[in-house]
């Protein structure tokens, strides 16, 4: 499964990846669980006393696993004088720099921008979610102006991409464009190669509607960006995904050929309903929402996750450090 070939392609590798929210129980048992099958390396934040007691309490062992608190670490100073000089064009002061830079998912977010940690997994609680941090500290990868969404659709015998399905609302073309683009090296980046779909109620003008144009716009950009990538639409689901239709529907597809395997919809209703109803239906693992476009892995987590969720979103961090650590 696809969770299996993620772990073997980050086991050993020895990438860094901080878990800010270092008291949580979820936080203590998957570092430990990465470290005892030396899948990442794990760093977490928070009271080093406080979480150790915790962990004893638990039965846990954090032996060789890092901690840092964000109120009294070494590199405090340094995190501090680096978000000041990130948000002072913004208004922000060297106090209010040094406040925010002791929040641990901003703390976490400045270790991933400094090199200390190849990425944060956050976002346990709600006033840790990671977006601010990621898109103050972090930031977008040259040639992107937003961040978006991938779920990874997951059955024992397949793989399906998803996105995106939990950032941008209303993308328009050029929007819808780099979503693809992002999503098609993350596809890359996990060891798959990328079939993209662009879907839409239409396939190859049987409707007519702005919502149609936007998608043909953003296929016509993927392509003169990518011109290797395959890429087509607009094309209703069943053109993209069951040769025999494609054949009638849109004989020029590549499609007609292989199915697609990473679909774009055109807005986030679409993705986020379709990807609850692959997974409640069709009986998928659904895994993310997995955040793409930025310089350095960041990924945000369900309130609700279990440890094992946590430690498989690290997992997936871990293989998006390695592949934007390529040069």
């Amino acid at each position: 499964m696809f969770m299996d070939e993620m772990r073997a392609r980050v086991r050993g590798k020895g990438v860094r990846i901080v878990y800010p929210e270092g008291l949580e129980e979820r936080a203590l048992r998957a570092a430990v669980e990465l470290r005892d099958q030396d899948l990442v390396v794990p760093i977490l934040l928070g009271p080093v006393e406080a979480l150790r007691r915790k962990a004893a309490g638990l039965g846990l062992d954090l032996g060789a696993i890092e901690i840092h608190d964000p109120l009294s670490d070494a590199a405090a100073a340094a995190y501090a004088s680096d978000y000041h000089a990130l948000r002072r064009h913004k208004g922000v002061t060297p106090e209010a720099a040094r406040e925010q830079a002791r929040l641990p998912h901003y703390y976490g977010a400045l270790m991933v921008r400094a090199g200390a940690a190849a990425g944060m997994v956050s976002g346990l609680e709600s006033e840790t979610k990671p977006f601010l941090p990621a898109f103050e500290v972090v930031r977008m990868a040259e040639g992107f102006g937003r961040a978006s969404s991938l779920f990874v659709m997951s059955w024992p015998d397949k793989t399906l991409f998803y996105a995106d399905c939990s950032v941008n609302i209303a993308p328009d073309a050029q929007a819808l464009a780099e979503i693809g683009r992002a999503t098609a090296g993350s596809v890359r980046s996990f060891g798959h190669e990328p079939r993209l779909a662009y879907l839409s109620f239409s396939t190859r003008d049987s409707a007519r509607d702005a919502s149609v144009d936007r998608v043909k716009q953003a296929v016509a950009l993927v392509r003169a960006a990518e011109p290797g990538l395959v890429v087509d639409g607009e094309l209703q689901f069943d053109a993209a995904y069951v040769a025999s239709v494609a054949k009638k529907k849109a004989p020029d597809s590549p499609f007609a050929a292989a199915p697609a395997n990473v679909f774009l919809f055109p807005d986030l209703n679409a993705g986020n309903i379709a990807y609850k109803i692959t997974e409640r239906l069709a009986g998928a693992a659904a895994i993310g929402p997995i955040l793409q476009g930025l310089r350095q892995p960041v990924n945000d987590v369900s309130r609700g996750c279990s440890y094992r969720d946590l430690a498989d979103v690290a997992v997936i961090s871990a293989v998006q450090a390695l592949a934007s650590a390529r040069p």
